[in-house]
């Protein structure tokens, strides 16, 4: 790409980003945790449906869109929403996030010890799938900021590679609160190796992204395929199989994941 930004957000934009997705999502994450009773009284029970947690989770895009309409205006906007379109995304992409995310869940399910009988959760159906597209709606939001703002920015820097480690490390770190509040999933797993998978995913991510020209559809799709509530429990073993997906991928892509020419860093495209 050309290594030009002009008409695009800043590269220093990276700085405001992690800052206000950061300070967001910790600050509303502390009130529930240390004020739990207050934020009940407000806006009911504590967990993934409280309005301050989902709030708190989308904070990344909140913080995204705010600079893009900031730096490109309402047209950047509706520019960086263009970049869902799935428009030229090879069917492979599209097997790794339908297919090979939902095997590594099974394979590692049956590694934890699952019966098979119970390697795919379809009881209560209604629940689980009330579950499903909740989390569609949820935490893939996310993806535009991890992926849409700060992936962009930071391969302008250092190769799509370490860029992934970075963005991807951010992302776990940030989910720290989540560990501390009852009513989360967080609090049945163990941390070290949810931030070894998620940062292992982040890379992933990267692969995907620069592989797809920036395409922000396929990140949102492989976050999701992360939380659906048809696949079995797999921590811890989900995050040791990321990882070899994540190194068997960057190797099989290292043409343009160690290389900052070859790297897509736009945000708002032109």
């Amino acid at each position: 790409m050309a290594a030009s930004h002009h008409g695009d957000i800043r590269t220093r934009a990276v700085v405001p980003f992690v800052l206000l997705t950061f300070g967001i999502t910790w600050g509303l994450m502390a009130l529930m945790i240390f004020q739990g009773d207050l934020m009940e009284s407000l806006f009911g029970a504590l967990g993934v449906t409280h309005p301050a947690y989902i709030l708190a989770v989308w904070s990344p895009a909140v913080v995204a869109f705010t600079l893009v309409l900031l730096h490109a205006g309402p047209g950047g906007v509706r520019r960086f929403l263009g970049r869902l379109s799935p428009r030229g995304v090879a069917p492979a992409w599209w097997a790794l996030a339908f297919l090979a995310l939902p095997l590594v869940k099974i394979f590692s399910a049956i590694l934890n010890g699952t019966p098979f009988s119970q390697l795919l959760v379809l009881q209560p159906f209604g629940e689980v799938l009330l579950v499903t597209a909740f989390m569609l709606v949820l935490g893939p939001v996310e993806e535009f900021g991890w992926r849409g703002l700060m992936l962009p920015l930071v391969q302008r820097v250092m190769a799509p590679a370490w860029a992934g480690l970075i963005v991807g490390f951010a992302w776990a770190i940030w989910h720290i609160p989540a560990f501390y509040l009852g009513g989360t999933p967080h609090t049945a797993w163990a941390l070290a190796p949810f931030v070894i998978g998620v940062t292992a995913v982040g890379v992933v991510m990267a692969v995907v992204y620069n592989r797809t020209r920036g395409n922000l559809l396929l990140p949102i799709v492989i976050h999701w395929q992360l939380n659906v509530a048809f696949w079995p429990e797999a921590q811890p073993w989900e995050n040791y199989l990321n990882v070899a997906l994540a190194v068997a991928l960057v190797w099989a892509h290292r043409d343009v994941m160690f290389s900052r020419r070859r790297a897509e860093h736009t945000v708002v495209p032109a």
